[in-house]
């Protein structure tokens, strides 16, 4: 009876995570088409269904700010008033902040666009119909401004009530007497763009880190816990596109750490502490492995395979702590054997063997630490395939070398 019960549970738990994604996914596809309406229409009728739905409010969320940019003068506050009211929503029930981090381009130009909307109306001819707008500012983002108290003098009396910092009036870049950096904390480009934005706690960073790159658009996003230790990390490319996600611990990297380009995962790695250890691996964009390498305290070691996009294995050798002492295995794409050999101290070693795409013996080359004693019959295109590689071997090279360039990075990695 137990072991029924507990099948029925999580039999009710896939279909609910079943719909839950069917829902996202209708919701996505409204809002890419650009049907902000019918958008807006689907995650109202899902959040009827579950209240605490968040993709369906940020959705709904989103689908009003769009029609505030283009809506006219009577309708504004209204469509930036349900929009924000639904980003609230959204982030009061994401508690963990693992979905909200996936939208915060989205939540950085709701904030900057509801500032800008505020403050034109709060200096007009009516400023009580600028309230609201200050109000969702000091709810979701924490942003107490001098507007905010004029319109809530209760906070002025009573300094304990104050909700936040607001960046554009308070001191920041503050220094305490031991030189430690304390509160909020920018920087700001040449061309006046926001570099950095950052709260310290005893020299230490706490809460949400976000830096951004020259035009504007987030390049990293963090957030660290109340000792300043761990953070959970997003990078970004310059065109707002996620390329990387993992944790820190302090500058150092640690546990998986997964890589994409334009939405689809194309490699990922363990660390431990800063250093790779365990299995990396690259993907092709058809979801298939590209290559899989073994590494211990940030050394190659262990078994090292490389595939072709139908899943068929390429190339297959093992490496002892950053040297080869292996067979060495090449594939043609149908299976079979294109190349074997042995390697001994890194150096090629002993007879090699070469296959035609039919698995014929083409030739043999017998090899003493690298030098071939029949050097002459090697014909250009296998010295070529050699130094292919032989440039492969190293390692895949960190996104955040790349950082303003996503595209040159995956090409470096071979993640075309």
């Amino acid at each position: 009876m137990k072991q029924v019960t507990t099948l029925l549970i999580a039999l009710f738990i896939s279909t609910v995570l079943f719909a839950q994604s069917k829902d996202e996914k209708k919701l996505k596809s409204f809002y890419d088409k650009q049907e902000y309406e019918k958008c807006i229409e689907q995650a109202l009728k899902i959040l009827k269904k579950d209240a605490k739905s968040v993709y369906a409010s940020l959705y709904a969320s989103k689908s009003y700010f769009e029609q505030f940019k283009s809506a006219d003068e009577k309708t504004k506050s209204k469509t930036l008033r349900n929009s924000l009211k639904y980003a609230a929503k959204a982030k009061k029930y994401d508690k963990n902040k693992e979905i909200i981090t996936d939208f915060t381009n989205f939540y950085t130009e709701l904030k900057d666009s509801t500032q800008s909307f505020a403050d034109r109306i709060y200096y007009g001819t009516n400023k009580e119909k600028s309230k609201f707008a200050y109000d969702y500012l000091a709810k979701i983002y924490a942003d107490t401004s001098l507007q905010f108290i004029e319109f809530h003098p209760e906070y002025q009396e009573n300094p304990e009530k104050q909700i936040g910092l607001n960046t554009r009036t308070e001191k920041i870049n503050q220094i305490d007497e031991q030189g430690r950096k304390q509160g909020f904390w920018t920087k700001k480009y040449r061309n006046g763009v926001t570099a950095y934005e950052v709260t310290f706690k005893d020299n230490k960073p706490v809460g949400e880190y976000k830096r951004y790159h020259e035009n504007g658009k987030l390049y990293a996003f963090l957030i660290y816990d109340d000792k300043g230790e761990w953070a959970d990390a997003k990078l970004y490319d310059e065109d707002g596109e996620l390329i990387g996600e993992g944790k820190y611990f302090g500058k150092l990297k640690d546990g998986l750490w997964t890589y994409y380009d334009k939405g689809v995962k194309v490699a990922e790695e363990n660390y431990t502490m800063g250093k790779k250890n365990g299995t990396s691996k690259t993907y092709f964009h058809n979801g298939q492995i590209s290559e899989e390498k073994n590494w211990k305290d940030d050394v190659e070691n262990g078994a090292w395979r490389q595939y072709y996009d139908n899943g068929k294995k390429r190339l297959e050798t093992k490496i002892d702590m950053g040297v080869r002492n292996s067979v060495y295995y090449l594939y043609y794409q149908n299976g079979h054997l294109k190349i074997r050999g042995q390697y001994k101290n890194d150096l090629m070693n002993g007879k090699w063997i070469y296959y035609d795409n039919d698995g014929k013996v083409l030739k043999e080359i017998v090899y003493h630490m690298g030098k071939a004693e029949n050097k002459d019959e090697l014909e250009k295109e296998e010295q070529e395939l050699f130094k292919q590689f032989e440039v492969n071997k190293k390692r895949l090279m960190d996104p955040k070398d790349y950082i303003n360039k996503p595209y040159e990075y995956m090409k470096a990695n071979g993640l075309r």
